[in-house]
């Protein structure tokens, strides 16, 4: 059972968190802009909504979520059903995706959102924090899991997913954490979350100034970072050696759409993920926000793509990914072989 955590003493502030500060305090200077999208009111930094008053924007968080709200105003620019092909695969160079969309945002009675777009924005910078400390230290990392699913089924976060899930060779773990430890932590928290054996821990990363987890001291939103260890023909996570992956179809790494960004990814995601995944749509049994069990629901995905995005394969041509919303083209991505 894992029960004990570690926290991080504070030290200097890596430049990329330095120059996202210094972003973030540009936007205290606009204080008459109206953001019908951004929480209505903080009475603590640790409530997050959608709505918020400018006035109340004094914390690097909603100063964040002014940043998407900025961004849902400038969508109309964007071009209709747009073709994209990735970015070559770049170990300095963090790329984003073009023409992302928070104006596309609906929930599902069915089975409804559980994160907020100001949730969203704060857990694609912290991926961009991740990112840039990975590439600056030639550490290979790859999305995974449930995140690597989103990418592959939504290009997006799964709607009803609310934390992110990323893998690291073991022989980097030291090296990562130390540059987590430099993170300035007024802003960035790091956890190190340990199991009951040394192989069970892994790492987390987030806000240090957003919602707490009750009784636990890590904040929501979060990242999990996991670690693996191969061979010449296998991969496996320490917390599941007994399920190894072939290395053939995840090295070499490609860049996958994942919300605003593009990220590393196994080069054949669909290997490695199970095949119903894409045909049914469950819920987790585990609410993260509040640290929870919460009921499960799995119903037929096309029951759900009225309302979210959903990537529909090119039969001839797999190569090809659109993403729809209600038969609607969003963009197409052309991956190269």
């Amino acid at each position: 059972m894992y029960h004990r955590l570690e926290r991080v003493p504070k030290t200097i502030a890596i430049p990329f968190v330095f120059t996202s500060i210094i972003i973030l305090i540009s936007y205290r200077s606009v204080q008459h802009v109206k953001c019908p999208l951004c929480p209505t009111s903080i009475l603590s930094p640790n409530n997050l909504s959608d709505i918020e008053d400018e006035k109340t924007a004094v914390d690097d968080t909603s100063l964040l979520c002014l940043d998407m709200a900025n961004r849902i105003d400038s969508e109309r620019y964007y071009p209709q059903s747009p073709v994209i092909f990735p970015p070559a695969f770049n170990d300095t160079k963090t790329f984003r995706f073009p023409y992302y969309r928070y104006s596309h945002w609906k929930s599902s009675s069915i089975i409804p959102r559980v994160t907020t777009r100001c949730e969203h924005t704060l857990m694609m910078n912290l991926l961009m924090i991740i990112d840039r400390i990975c590439r600056e230290n030639k550490i290979t990392y790859f999305i995974s899991d449930g995140t690597l699913l989103g990418s592959v089924r939504h290009h997006d976060i799964i709607p009803w997913d609310d934390d992110l899930d990323i893998m690291v060779p073991n022989d980097k773990r030291k090296i990562l954490n130390n540059e987590f430890k430099k993170i300035n932590k007024t802003l960035i928290g790091f956890a190190l979350h340990y199991g009951e054996l040394e192989e069970h821990e892994y790492d987390k990363l987030y806000y240090n100034i957003t919602q707490t987890m009750g009784i636990d001291e890590w904040h929501f939103p979060f990242v999990d970072i996991f670690f693996y260890e191969q061979n010449q023909t296998h991969l496996w996570t320490l917390l599941n050696p007994k399920k190894p992956f072939q290395i053939k179809y995840i090295f070499p790494l490609i860049l996958r759409p994942l919300g605003y960004l593009w990220l590393p990814a196994p080069r054949e995601p669909k290997r490695l993920i199970k095949s119903n995944r894409f045909d049914k749509c469950k819920s987790h049994y585990w609410n993260h926000r509040n640290e929870s069990e919460q009921k499960q629901v799995t119903v037929e995905c096309n029951r759900l793509k009225d309302i979210y995005p959903f990537v529909e394969l090119n039969k001839k041509k797999e190569w090809i990914e659109i993403l729809k919303i209600n038969n609607t083209i969003i963009h197409t991505v052309v991956f190269t072989l």
